[in-house]
């Protein structure tokens, strides 16, 4: 019998994934990727105020026959994956797993105040409030788990990335992943197709 692998992909913050991501190149390619090594590839819409109830609701969709699970995403995203992996493998030990993170956001009970405020999703055009309450519940989730643990972690960035600097990247994470970080690019990440191939020599192969 085949093993049972899944691939989560997930939205970065003010952000969510259509049901066709036809015209997202990144998500495209992560999904040919996923579904050409034999993964089950899941797009995951992620609500950032809603990331606990997410969060469970994911883990109830990893039965005990699923033989190795990969999290990924962009920026928040990214981070999430990361939760995820470790909240998984508590769930349920012995699971393999991996986290994939592109331009992750990182140590939110340090920065997660500069979301404080007026908010709209850049894809649903919702607009709304970001207190601080939902900090709390995503910080709370950060200190659930060891995030420094040696599970497989890898973390991509572009150096050109406006919104959060590599260099305080490579900082945290560097010590704790594979860190690889590419000349140009932008927030969104463009380095996918690099990054896929890096994460497949290390992971997959």
């Amino acid at each position: 019998m085949l093993p049972i692998k899944y691939w989560f992909y997930f939205n970065g913050f003010n952000s969510a994934i259509l049901d066709d991501f036809s015209d997202n190149p990144k998500i495209v390619a992560v999904a040919d990727f996923a579904r050409s090594r034999g993964y089950r590839f899941v797009p995951q819409s992620i609500c950032f105020r809603h990331a606990r109830e997410h969060s469970e609701e994911i883990i109830g969709k990893i039965g005990a026959a699923v033989d190795e699970v990969v999290f990924c995403g962009s920026s928040m995203g990214g981070w999430f994956a990361r939760i995820m992996q470790l909240k998984s493998g508590g769930a349920q030990p012995g699971l393999r797993t991996a986290a994939v993170a592109f331009n992750p956001a990182f140590d939110l009970v340090l920065y997660g105040h500069m979301l404080l405020g007026a908010q709209v999703n850049h894809v649903t055009g919702e607009k709304y409030t970001w207190t601080r309450e939902h900090g709390r519940h995503l910080t709370a989730l950060e200190r659930e788990i060891s995030y420094d643990s040696d599970d497989p972690f890898f973390v991509f960035v572009d150096k050109g990335d406006e919104l959060i600097g590599w260099e305080q990247s490579a900082q945290r994470h560097s010590s704790i992943s594979k860190f690889v970080a590419y000349e140009g690019g932008c927030h969104s990440f463009d380095h996918y197709n690099e990054a896929l191939q890096s994460f497949a020599i290390d992971f997959c192969e």
